[in-house]
Formats: structure tokens, sequence, C-alpha cells
């Protein structure tokens, strides 16, 4: 360590409302409130949260200048240099003025910046919070670089660790897994604040309301709700499921088709999409059952999110780490895909309102244990300071 008080500069993907930029936004919070660290920030993308990032140090924003911003400047980007493409100068401009003892990055995509800060020689505490799909999209170049660059890892969740170890030969005594967390405990809805909620989205008191949400499309399963929809009015049930979907539309292409499918089942009238929200407690009350419709999904935030608010989740077996979480009595897990099983698993629950609420108290107790700021931090801090020794 070469000072006292250590100065860490944080990584991060972008500045977007994704789970793993908010965890992260959460926990420099906790540092600066608990430790004297000092704390630099290097976003390799502008969003909404950036201001929320230069609260709490120095930070510098990549990805801002025509050559990223424009059709044309990204085709002419391809052709330039790799020094200038990752904006090599400003990565290392920012990590010479702040003297950074450690190098937190918060995504395993981060590769080629990593590469750019090599020369310093600090060590790099890389937080993993993706599984297969993202590690093969960033390609087999960033995984050299983050294993190369990479002191200690950071897995959200069983599934990661093991796909690190069995698919990339990641070693096992250089893994720890942290749960993810929210930021805190929400308050249980009322009848009146669910009563409220689905009023603002126009859903009868009487129906029953199952959730999604994210900001991606295929790996989180949205092109499945029509199908999960149309399954359970086979069922011909004495109620109505009306599925809400929390989060941004997909592109026009996805949209139409999703539109498409729901026309032609004749189920369009109950379905439900937000947008983009910055404070999605705001519906969450609205939601009976959480219906996880992802391919693939770590650890999934906001399932921990409603899971807080007696939630229970129904998710998809071999699809991630939620069914560490459901398989504890907190929830139902379907085989991969089973769009008959993921549908029966939430008619079981809407039918049978004592199950669905002992699931709900029990989901709501492993969060408060497991998955809250106050328990997780101290244990990134404890990697972070054995590393820093």
């Amino acid at each position: 360590m070469s000072r006292a008080a250590p100065n860490i500069l944080f990584l991060c993907h972008d500045s977007g409302r994704t789970g793993a930029t908010i965890g992260l936004l959460a926990f420099m919070g906790w540092l600066r409130a608990n430790t004297n660290y000092g704390i630099g920030t290097i976003l390799r993308a502008p969003g909404p949260l950036e201001a929320s990032f230069r609260e709490l140090g120095p930070a510098v924003t990549l990805g801002t200048t025509l050559l990223t911003r424009s059709r044309l400047g990204r085709r002419l980007r391809k052709r330039l240099p790799r020094r200038l493409r990752e904006e090599t100068g400003t990565v290392r401009r920012m990590a010479a003025r702040g003297s950074y003892d450690l190098i937190y990055s918060s995504t395993i995509t981060n590769g080629a910046t990593l590469e750019s800060l090599a020369s310093f020689r600090m060590p790099v505490l890389t937080h993993v919070h993706e599984l297969a799909y993202w590690i093969d999209r960033a390609g087999e170049e960033n995984l050299r670089q983050i294993v190369a660059h990479t002191t200690s890892y950071v897995a959200a969740s069983q599934a990661v660790r093991e796909n690190l170890v069995g698919n990339h030969g990641i070693p096992e005594d250089k893994i720890t897994v942290v749960y993810e967390h929210i930021r805190g405990m929400p308050a249980v809805p009322t009848a009146e604040t669910k009563a409220f909620a689905r009023a603002a989205l126009g859903i009868p008191s009487g129906a029953t309301v199952v959730g999604g949400c994210g900001v991606e499309h295929w790996r989180k399963g949205r092109d499945l709700i029509p199908q999960v929809l149309a399954a359970l009015r086979r069922k011909q049930l004495e109620r109505d499921f009306h599925f809400l979907w929390i989060g941004r539309p997909g592109t026009a292409e996805e949209e139409y088709a999703l539109r498409y499918d729901l026309r032609h089942s004749g189920i369009e009238a109950f379905f439900h999409c937000s947008g983009e929200m910055a404070d999605p407690f705001a519906l969450f009350p609205a939601l009976d059952v959480f219906a996880l419709l992802s391919r693939e999904d770590p650890y999934p935030l906001a399932c921990l999110e409603v899971a807080a608010m007696e939630t229970p989740v129904v998710c998809f077996a071999e699809a991630g780490g939620m069914p560490e979480f459901a398989r504890g009595g907190c929830g139902v897990v379907a085989p991969y895909l089973d769009i008959e099983a993921m549908a029966q698993g939430i008619a079981g629950l809407a039918a049978n309102s004592e199950l669905a609420q002992s699931y709900g108290r029990r989901a709501r107790a492993k969060v408060a244990r497991e998955n809250t700021l106050q328990a997780t931090a101290p244990q990134l801090h404890a990697v972070m300071a054995k590393m820093l020794r």
C-alpha cells in the first residue's frame, strides 16, 4: 500500500441504469461513508448516472467524441490505431493524476481499458456479473486481456464462479463469490399502494399481475411474454393475468414482433410496458409474481428488489444464478425455456395465496440477510483490503 489512505480507480462499462452500475454506485457510496479511501472513476460510456459518479470523486467519461457519437465517426474509428480507438491517452492521464493503488473493474468486458493501464502495475479486481453470453460477445481478445491483467475476481453468484472455472480456466483460489445487493430494504406494499400502482397502469384490481424487468431483449426473454400469457389463458383459470414489463422497449423490429404475437394471440390488452423508469419501485407494488424469463442472468437486481417486497419469483433452471435464490423456498424454478412449466408455476402461486405469501416472506428475509449493501459491502471491502496489503 502506497499510503495510509489508498486511492481506488473504479472502471465502469457505462453509466446507464443497469443492475451492475446501480450496485457499483451504491458500493462506492458505502466506501465513501465508511472508509478513508480516495475514489476516481472511468466511465466507458455516457449515461443518466454520470452525475452520481462525479459526486463521489473525479470521473472521466469516454465515448463522447464525434468518433463514437456519429455513425460516420464510428466507421472511421475502426480504422484508427488501438491507442486512439480506445481513448488510451484519456485513460492514462486519469490514472496518472490520481496515483491510484488498486483498479476495481466492474465488469469482465473492460479488457482493452485494463490493457491501457497495464504499465501502471496496479493490482486489478474484476467484478464479474456476466455469464457465457456477454463473455462470448466481448470476444476472445477481451478475455485474454482480462486474464492477463486481473489479480483477483469477485463473482456475482455461484453460477458465475462455475462458468469462470469450468469454461474459462480461472483458478478457483482467485475467485470470491459475493452476491449482488440492493441499496436498502423497501417497504412491503400495502393494499393501497398495490391499488394505486395498478390504477396508474389501467389494470383491473382483481387481476393477477405478473412482472418482468430489464433493458435488454433476447437474453432477458422479453420475446417469451406472449407465450407465457397465452399458456396462462389456455388454463382457463377464473382470473385474468396481466403482464407488466418495466424497462425500455426494444428496437422497432423487436417491438413489431412482440406486438404481432400479442395481437394474433388475442392478448394485447393484457400486456403493459412502462418504459424506462428512474424509480421502478413506484410500479413494483402492482406485481403478484415476478417472472424472470431470462435465458441467462447472473443474479439480477430486479429479482432481489421485488423479492424484498415479498413478491415470489419464478425463473428458469440453467439460466444463471437466480435458482440459487429461489430454491431456498423463495420461489419456483421451471425447466429451461419450459413455457408450460413457467405458466404452471405462476398459476400455482396465484391460486394459493398462502403459498405465495410464504415464499414472499422467506424471499424478503433472505434478501435482508444476504443481499443488502450492509451485508455485501464489508465482503467486497475485505477483498480489496487483502489485495492492498
